[in-house]
This record gives C-alpha cells, sequence and structure tokens, in this order.
C-alpha cells in the first residue's frame, strides 16, 4: 500500500483520478478493495469516498471557473443569512475537475450539517450536559427551572396547565416565553440514575430512560405534533388522523398517527434503535451527507438500526420487541445482547461508571433478566453468574475482570 493513501482524507480520495475510475468500475485494479482489507480505518474512509462519487456519477464533468464562484458565493450567502462565520476559501487559478466536484458537494454538505444542527439542538436548553448532571428538572418556556424531586417523577400537561407528581400545579399561561426561541418549548431534564413519565397535553405517554432530555411544547399546534429526543424513551401516541406525531432524535425522525414503540438515541451511541410494538412508524434518516432520505416504514415487532458513521437504515424483525420497554415497569431483559452493551444500560440507570480491561471481549452475548428495583449490588451478584465475570467497587465506580 502506497503511504500517501494512509494521510488520504475523502476529499483527497474523491479527487484522485485512479480512486474515481476503479469507484465507477472503469479500473478493474484490486488495489483499492487489497487497501481496504489492509486497514479498516482507511477502508472505512474508501466506503464512504465510493459512496459519494457513485451519488455524483452523474456530475463528472469539467465546471468552468466562474460556476465554481458562483457556487462559493451561494454558500457565503447561506451562511450569512443564518448569521454563521463564511468559510474562507483561496480558489486556485486553475481547479481540478474532481475539486469542482467536491465543491458542488459541498453546497448539499453544509446545508445538512447546518439544518441538522439545527434541527434538534436548538430546542434543548443551552449548555446542558445530562450526564454530568445529578438533578432531574423541568426548564419551562420562559427560562424559569423546576428541580423534580426523587428518582422517578411525573409530570402531566392539562389544558394549558401542568402538574408535578399529582402535587404541584403550574399556570403556563400566566409565564411569557423566551422570545429567542423560534418555537416555544418546555423541557425535562432525567440524569443518569433517575426516569420520568409524561402525559402530554395530546393524551400522549412518555416514559424517560436514564440520561435522556425531551424537548416539547405546552399544546400542539399545526399540523404536526412534534417534540425532541435525547437518550431513551418509550411512547404511547395518542391517536389523531389528523395531526402526525413526529419525534426528532439524533439524525433521524420517526412520524406516527397513534403508536407504541421505542426510541434509544444517546450520543455515545453508535446507533439509533426504533422498536415498534404496535402500529406503524415511517423512519426517516439522512443519507450519506445529507442527499436526499431513506424512509423506512416498520411493521409491528420489528426494529430499525440507524448507524449513525453509515447513515444506513437496517430493519430487523425482533419478536422480542418487550423487552426493549422493559425498563418502564423496573425490569432490564436482554436476549444475545453483548455484556458491554449490559453495562452500558446498568451505567446510566445506576449513574456508576463501569469499567472493563482491555482485554475484555465484547462479542460474548448473554441473555436473561435483571429486576432494576434491587440494588446495585444485588444486581452485580446476578449478573456475576449469568456472564461470569468477577468486579470489585471502588465509591461510584465499578472494575470488571473475567473468571
Amino acid at each position: 500500500m502506497e503511504k500517501k493513501y494512509i494521510r488520504y482524507s475523502l476529499e483527497e480520495f474523491i479527487e484522485d483520478k485512479q480512486f474515481v475510475a476503479w469507484a465507477l468500475g472503469r479500473s478493474k485494479s484490486g488495489e483499492w478493495e487489497a487497501i481496504m482489507l489492509e486497514n479498516a480505518e482507511i477502508g472505512k474512509r474508501i466506503k464512504k469516498a465510493k459512496e459519494i462519487v457513485l451519488l455524483l456519477r452523474d456530475s463528472y464533468e469539467i465546471i468552468d471557473e466562474e460556476s465554481v464562484l458562483n457556487l462559493w458565493q451561494n454558500i457565503e450567502r447561506f451562511d450569512y443569512l443564518h448569521k454563521q462565520k463564511s468559510r474562507k476559501v483561496k480558489l486556485q487559478s486553475r481547479i481540478s475537475w474532481a475539486a469542482s466536484i467536491f465543491l458542488v458537494f459541498s453546497v448539499g454538505v453544509l446545508a445538512y450539517l447546518f439544518l441538522s444542527e439545527r434541527g434538534a439542538n436548538s430546542y434543548f436548553a443551552d449548555s446542558v450536559n445530562v450526564t454530568q448532571s445529578n438533578d432531574a428538572r423541568l426548564v419551562l418556556s420562559d427560562g424559569e427551572e423546576i428541580a423534580l424531586i426523587g428518582n422517578s417523577s411525573t409530570i402531566s400537561l392539562n389544558d394549558n396547565e401542568l402538574t408535578l407528581d399529582n402535587d404541584s400545579v403550574i399556570d403556563l399561561l400566566q409565564r411569557k416565553p423566551k422570545e429567542d426561541k423560534e418555537i416555544q418549548m418546555n423541557e425535562v431534564i432525567i440524569p443518569y440514575g433517575k426516569n420520568s413519565k409524561l402525559l402530554l397535553d395530546d393524551g400522549t405517554k412518555v416514559w424517560l430512560n436514564a440520561g435522556s432530555r425531551l424537548a416539547f411544547p405546552t399544546k400542539f399546534t399545526g399540523k404536526n405534533r412534534e417534540v425532541f429526543l435525547e437518550g431513551e424513551a418509550y411512547f404511547e401516541v395518542a391517536k389523531n388522523k389528523n395531526q402526525s406525531f413526529i419525534v426528532n432524535a439524533s439524525d433521524i425522525s420517526i412520524r406516527v398517527l397513534g403508536t407504541h414503540f421505542d426510541i434509544s438515541a444517546y450520543p455515545g451511541d453508535e446507533n439509533v434503535e426504533t422498536v415498534l410494538l404496535e402500529g406503524s412508524v415511517v423512519v426517516s434518516a439522512p443519507k450519506l451527507f445529507g442527499l436526499g432520505k431513506n424512509d423506512v416504514l416498520l411493521k409491528p415487532y420489528q426494529k430499525a438500526n440507524f448507524d449513525k458513521e453509515e447513515s444506513r437504515i437496517e430493519v430487523v424483525d425482533e419478536p422480542n420487541a418487550e423487552q426493549y420497554i422493559s425498563w418502564t415497569d423496573g425490569w432490564f431483559q436482554f436476549s444475545k445482547e453483548s455484556l458491554r452493551s449490559v453495562f452500558n444500560k446498568l451505567e446510566r440507570y445506576y449513574n456508576v461508571e463501569i469499567i472493563l480491561p482491555p482485554n475484555f471481549l465484547s462479542s460474548e452475548l448473554i441473555s436473561g433478566k435483571l429486576d432494576l428495583k434491587e440494588s446495585l449490588e444485588e444486581v452485580m451478584v446476578t449478573l456475576k453468574d449469568v456472564a461470569e465475570i468477577e468486579y470489585r467497587v471502588s465509591g461510584n465506580i465499578i472494575y470488571i475482570d473475567k473468571k
């Protein structure tokens, strides 16, 4: 393998004429396949670059310099309209055909990245890191924060009144929302070690798992009922054929009229999982770098896995769909799940850090059922026998070793 390819970025692969010829099937050289097998990290970049080339196969032609300058002017105008810093670009007097194609591609990428970042995150409270907080709280649309007491809280919305834990009642009509928010949203923030249940204005029930947050309006208006999620939640959506219910989670959106489903979209996870138990949902995800969207219709007892890195949705049958919502009843059921995944979920639920040894086998799969109403010590004793592990506890950290 030539050393230069080790440092190649996506742009450089796309500008390499030999690579483009191979990606388009005009060259039968086995060099690129060999490179992919030799180095997994470079293989990922090659795979992405090939997808980009194939997406742009109809556009591979020389673009004159004036057209390229117009493209960059459009990009700068886009940035200016949205008060973003313009990218400073030095155009050489001669621009290669491959670089020109990449500039065309950049317009779509820039727009997608801006809209994607603006889509979900702009509706969450600023500078909030769920994983670094120990306090569950409700942030109202006027910015006031209200502490949620206990490890499990309930929030109910009805006729512009918000009830907390069947006790405290807040009149939302008396509040003036922040003027700098495009859509007036309330937000519930649930740190590790806690959970919450919400009843939204339309009758939809939402269970929020540990390490999650949900942005939602006081009242649903317009043609859609739209909420924003980070983390995991189980939804029982109230039926309304005139108003679709949309959940925005990470890079995907789930559109329904009335159904039961679970979404797991933690920032640190590689995949976003949507599991359907009743009704039907449409899962929409961006294609590679935002060039279009993939829409997938899920049927009951199916799971959609969205790979964040590859921007790909995979649908599989899930006969054990109920186990994905067992956490709402205080149970953790798992079937042929990796130990690493099990530990990740326990970290969130009990708000602890679990450290695995460097040689730990993450491919080992286990099945079982844990009672999350028990103490962490009791859960670890059960898991010790099921997974054949040893552990020791030091404060808030659990160290794992194989037997």
